[in-house]
């Protein structure tokens, strides 16, 4: 097998680094489905490098070779790949499961709460819930199939806020529900998971879609520095109170919000091609390296099973340097074949 088989690994970590500046540079819509999906398919193919990289030391237990016809003594000189190294792999990959599939199920459940919480809330106009609090909070709960959600708010936020304020506040609870943003940051949550070499994914993804978020909500009131005053103000009544557990931190003066309110009062983000494309380059980099390690694992499996070594018979036994009877695959007899060269004799 291929060097190129721990290019995943290496793309991962570089990404881990570059993450936090990738969010930051690109405009946030496009930073949020860009990075979602390099995570995504850094995270994919990084499991499958340790699936093919654990096969190399799972087809040389014989157990497993005599299900799959092949010598494991072919096996283990056609594979480059270390046992301790495939091993780990194997260990790596029980370890990321595990953790990938208790995240997904956190999501799950978070979601499983909200669609609840929609379906019991009684909403006015537009989806929105009032609570009788004097706590300021504000944030979106997500609905299931069908359900646009709902944006829950206290009447200690309302409190806080002026009439231009709270309609920058609702924009931007709104643009969370619309356009989905919680799925982003479940794909990025599982990603991490995945691949702990991507750990900064969530936190970057998060504060991109709530850059999304505040975007939308100055373009639909028309001024800037409103929703930037509205985002400062939200903060400095909640204080570390709006921060929430699981699905409610789509929370409104939530989420690093020094830079936020910096990008409010500056112009539009502009477009980076070249930094999308930089992302981009590093996704095909990953899924290519998959392909082809794909490749070269179908393989090194196709020619422990059907490229058996020429055995020269010495007065009824092996003439030195033959590896291994060809009918013998796994420990058992296997099926007969033909040699590629006559049986010499002598």
């Amino acid at each position: 097998m291929r060097i190129i088989v721990y290019l995943p690994f290496v793309v991962s970590a570089l990404l881990g680094f570059a993450i936090p500046r990738f969010g930051r540079r690109l405009a946030p819509a496009t930073a949020t489905r860009l990075l979602a999906a390099a995570g995504a398919a850094c995270a994919a193919s990084s499991v499958l490098a340790l699936v093919f990289l654990a096969s190399t030391y799972l087809g040389q237990v014989p157990l497993v070779a005599s299900f799959g016809d092949w010598s494991v003594g072919l096996f283990e000189a056609l594979d480059p790949v270390p046992r301790p190294a495939a091993q780990l792999a194997l260990l790596a990959l029980a370890v990321v499961g595990a953790l990938a599939v208790r995240t997904a199920a956190r999501q799950a459940l978070a979601l499983r709460r909200a669609s609840r919480t929609c379906r019991r809330a009684s909403a006015a106009s537009g989806g929105l819930v009032v609570v009788d609090d004097p706590v300021p909070h504000a944030y979106a709960v997500p609905g299931g199939f069908g359900d646009p959600g709902r944006v829950v708010v206290t009447t200690g936020i309302l409190r806080a806020l002026g009439a231009e304020e709270r309609r920058v506040l609702l924009a931007h609870e709104r643009a969370h529900l619309r356009h989905r943003h919680h799925l982003y940051r479940t794909v990025a949550a599982v990603a991490a998971a995945l691949n702990p070499l991507l750990a900064s994914l969530p936190r970057a993804v998060e504060y991109t879609t709530e850059r999304w978020a505040d975007e939308r909500a100055a373009e639909e009131v028309g001024d800037r520095r409103v929703a930037a005053r509205a985002i400062v103000k939200a903060a400095l009544a909640g204080g570390e109170r709006q921060r929430r557990a699981g699905l409610d931190a789509l929370a409104f003066g939530h989420g690093d919000v020094l830079p936020r309110v910096n990008h409010l009062l500056t112009a539009p983000p502009r477009r980076r091609p070249l930094t999308a494309a930089v992302l981009i380059v590093a996704v095909a980099a990953c899924l290519v390296a998959t392909n082809e390690s794909r490749a070269d694992t179908e393989s090194l499996f196709e020619e422990a099973e059907t490229s058996p070594p020429v055995v020269h018979v010495v007065a009824g036994r092996s003439h030195a340097g033959a590896v291994e009877a060809p009918a013998l695959r796994g420990g058992h007899l296997g099926r007969h074949r033909s040699f590629p060269h006559p049986v010499r004799t002598w």
